[in-house]
Formats: structure tokens, C-alpha cells, sequence
């Protein structure tokens, strides 16, 4: 078998080169696009959807036979399997021939040679992309909303200088959210308003890592002076210092010795200082000296201006009702509203097919396959509540008020609200019930986590059993 995955990378190599598309764009359609038997007369793929097997079989078969040939010497008829549909396919083995011979022979030769081209590829590319990166986020692309617009104004006034009352700048907020954007934008703000000015950016890792290295090889006194000596210090994701007593120790004395000289401290985390667990408590104290500002999921609304936005730079012209579908679909994360754009922007551009509510749940189970629609998902939590509880779904729906039932729907209310955005009224008429009553559902259920040991444990359990997690 590892001669056919030897031909599959082979052919997917050519497919790449003709095509001349970004990798995440190729990957959407040949990322799992694998040769699984051949002979003397046939080739045989699999492809993991019956949405890929039917756009690989339609726009993209005389692409591949073609490049079947070119790299195999001679001409095979193709078949193109999705896993989801045709249950009854199984993969076959190659049967060797003199051209195939040939192929690996001139393969083994090619080989090294391609790789040695890669790598001077990425080495060549990575400070233009970098630079790129840099030059993308600003203050002006990114999209404000009631959920981040504090967070923004405080960056701003930070990158224009006016920072006594805001050092430490804390950000925290659930990945995805535009925290590294907003660094990114105080980082270009200041470099326009001072050239000269001295910022040091790291993800904490990093920080951790050079650390680690600067002790192992004594050079401590030249990792101080590395950091101590910035104007601006921005440390992403400080919560992975949790834990780490020598990491703490360390941070404490440059932050320390930057905050005396008046120097500039940004951090950012996926959850405020009170809830970084282990800190040391007089690094958890100067975390918040200065303004600790949060950024919350985006509205229905934001998500709206955010889709609109993204869809217009690229090109893509998306129906105002499947832009509102795309954001009850999407409502926890940002860059995973991008990265579902950029992939409905490779069908559009590569098939020319228009995108439709099929098109968008398709990209979306590659994306995200743990996001589904509300219903679904209202169905999936109602099976697995009662599954878990012995109650019927019909119970749960009824006006019955047996402890155990009520129980039971009160926890199937608080795994609704949690994952899905339907509104209380909403949730309420699932149940036959008023949005006041859902609302003392969710109490009910957030005063047992509080009070009742292993509660919280779980109702996590069963909401990453539904999550599939």
C-alpha cells in the first residue's frame, strides 16, 4: 500500500502545480483525495463526502485522468468512491508493471530533489508572510461590535500613548475572538507613531521555551536584558504560565522591573487573572493593577457585519438570507467565520457552482464537524438527556412535574441555552413553557453546580458526550 500512497502524493503534487491554487484552497477537494487500488486498466479513489465525489466527478475528472497519466506513463480509467455513501466499497492493492516500475525508479530519483526545493521555498517566503500577517490586522479592518468595542477603545487609546491608567492592559476572551488582532493593531498603531520604538511580542510558549533554553545554556543575564529592555511588552495566552513556579518567578521580576521604568505591559488570556490557576497571588495582584478588559463572543448582529465584510474583500457574493444562516450557524468564534468563508470562496472559484444552504453545511462539517443546525441539535440533546436520565423525550415535553422529569428538562433547558443560540422564548416553547419558567431552569441547574459535589462534573460529561468530544 505505500506504493499507492507514493503514486497518490505524486499525482496530488501535479494536481497542485496546474491548478496553482493556495493549499487550503486544494485541500477543500483533494486534501483526502486517495488512490486506494490500481491495475494495468483502472484507478481508484476515495474521497471522504458526496458532495466531493460528485465535484471531483463532474469539474475535475479530465484534470485527473490527465495527471494520472503524466505520472504513471500511461492512460488508466478513473473511479471516484465517497466514504459516507458507498458503504460497500473496499480498497483493492496495485498490481505492478513495468511502467510503474520506471515511475518509481525516476521517483526515488525526484524525490530529494523536491524536497530540497520546499524547504527553499518556505525559507524564502516566511518573512514576506510574516511582514503580511503584521500589516493585516489594524485598527481599521477590524469589525466593532457591543461585545468587543471597549476592548478596542482601550487598545486604541493604548497605541496612541494615553496608557497611565490602562498598565497592565489585561484582554481575555475565548480563542478566536480578536485578541491577537488587537495586538497586532497596537503593534502597527505604534510602530507608524514612533519607528524607533522597541516592542517585544511573544505567545507565552515562547517566553516558557527561551526561558527553559537561557537556564540550560546560562544565558540568563541575555534573556533579561532581551525583555527588560523593551518599551512594549506583549506576552498572547499568559494563562500557559499557570503552574509554572520558575516561569512565574521570572515574569514577576520583568514585569516588575518594566512596570518601575514606566515601560508598556499588554498580556492577553482565554480567561481573566482571578480564574489562571496555580498563580502566584502577587503576579495574579499586578495582572490587575492596571485595566482588565474582556472580549465576549460576537451578536447576531456583529457575526451579520462581520460575514458581509469578509465576503465583500474577498469577492464573494453571498444572499442576505444565507449570510443570516451562515451567523445563527457560526456564533462563538471569529476566525472560524473566516475560515468557513475562505472555503465556500474555494467552491465558488474553483466549480463556479453558486453556494446554497447545502454548499454552507457541507463546508461547515469539514470545518467544524461538531457544529450542527439548532434543531439537531435540540434533538441530539433531548435523546441524550433522556438516555442519561430514563425519561422519555414526550415527558420532558409534558406538563408532568415528577422530580425526576422536571429534573430532566431542566437540564435539557440549560445544555439547550449553552449550546445553541435560541433565545429563552424559543427554548421555552420546546417545552411548552414560558421564557420565565426557562429562566428558573438554568438557576435550578447553576445552583446544583454550585451546591451539589460533582454536579458540574456531570452535566460537562454529558454535554461532551453530545458534543461528541
Amino acid at each position: 500500500m505505500n506504493e499507492l500512497f507514493e503514486i497518490s502524493m505524486a499525482m496530488k503534487e501535479e494536481l497542485r502545480a496546474k491548478l496553482g491554487s493556495p493549499q487550503s484552497s486544494f485541500d477543500l477537494w483533494f486534501g483526502d483525495f486517495n488512490l486506494t487500488s490500481l491495475d494495468e486498466n483502472r484507478a481508484v479513489f476515495s474521497t471522504p463526502t458526496k458532495l466531493r465525489k460528485q465535484i471531483l466527478s463532474t469539474r475535475y475528472i479530465t484534470l485527473i485522468k490527465e495527471t494520472m497519466t503524466d505520472v504513471i506513463g500511461f492512460p488508466v480509467e478513473i473511479e471516484i468512491y465517497s466514504l459516507d455513501e458507498d458503504s460497500g466499497f473496499t480498497p483493492g492493492v496495485i498490481t505492478p508493471t513495468e511502467n510503474m516500475d520506471k515511475y518509481f525508479e525516476k521517483e526515488a530519483l525526484e524525490k530529494s530533489e523536491r524536497k530540497e526545493k520546499k524547504i527553499e521555498e518556505i525559507l524564502n517566503t516566511a518573512a514576506t508572510e510574516k511582514k503580511s500577517l503584521l500589516d493585516e490586522y489594524t485598527f481599521e479592518n477590524f469589525i466593532e461590535g457591543e461585545s468587543n468595542k471597549m476592548a478596542k477603545a482601550v487598545c486604541f487609546a493604548v497605541a496612541n500613548g494615553m496608557s497611565s491608567d490602562y498598565n497592565p492592559l489585561f484582554l481575555y476572551g475565548h480563542s478566536g475572538l480578536g485578541k491577537t488582532h488587537l495586538l497586532y493593531a497596537i503593534m502597527n498603531h505604534m510602530k507608524k507613531r514612533d519607528p524607533g520604538i522597541k516592542i517585544v511580542y511573544k505567545k507565552s510558549e515562547t517566553f516558557i521555551n527561551e526561558l527553559i533554553d537561557a537556564i540550560s545554556s546560562h544565558s540568563t543575564s541575555e534573556f533579561k536584558e532581551k525583555y527588560r529592555s523593551a518599551d512594549v511588552l506583549m506576552i498572547d495566552d499568559i494563562q500557559f504560565i499557570a503552574g509554572k513556579e520558575s516561569t512565574q518567578e521570572e515574569f514577576f521580576h520583568t514585569f516588575s522591573a518594566l512596570y518601575e521604568a514606566e515601560k508598556m505591559i499588554i498580556l492577553t488570556s482565554d480567561r481573566p487573572p482571578m480564574e489562571i490557576n496555580p498563580l502566584m497571588e502577587r503576579l495574579r495582584t499586578r495582572f490587575e493593577w492596571g485595566l482588565v478588559a474582556d472580549i465576549q463572543p460576537p451578536s447576531f448582529e456583529l457575526r451579520i457585519a462581520i460575514i458581509k465584510k469578509k465576503s465583500k474583500d474577498m469577492g464573494l457574493s453571498i444572499p442576505s438570507h444565507l449570510i443570516d444562516y451562515i451567523a445563527q450557524r457560526l456564533n462563538n468564534n471569529i476566525r472560524q467565520i473566516e475560515g468557513i468563508l475562505k472555503k465556500l470562496y474555494a467552491i465558488h472559484s474553483f466549480t463556479g457552482l453558486e453556494i446554497t444552504k447545502e454548499s454552507i453545511d457541507s463546508v461547515i462539517s469539514i470545518v467544524d464537524p461538531g457544529n450542527i443546525p439548532n434543531d439537531a441539535m435540540v434533538e441530539k440533546i433531548l435523546l441524550h438527556v433522556s438516555k442519561k436520565y430514563g425519561v422519555s423525550v414526550e415527558d420532558m415535553k409534558s406538563k408532568k412535574k415528577t422530580d425526576r422529569i422536571a429534573g430532566a428538562r431542566h437540564v435539557s433547558v440549560y445544555i439547550i441555552r449553552k449550546l445553541t443560540d435560541l433565545s429563552l422564548k424559543e427554548i421555552g416553547k420546546i417545552f411548552g413553557r414560558d421564557y420565565s419558567t426557562v429562566i428558573s431552569s438554568i438557576n435550578k441547574i447553576d445552583l446544583n453546580i454550585k451546591t451539589v459535589k460533582n454536579y458540574e462534573g456531570e452535566i460537562n460529561l454529558l454535554i461532551k458526550e453530545i458534543k461528541g468530544i
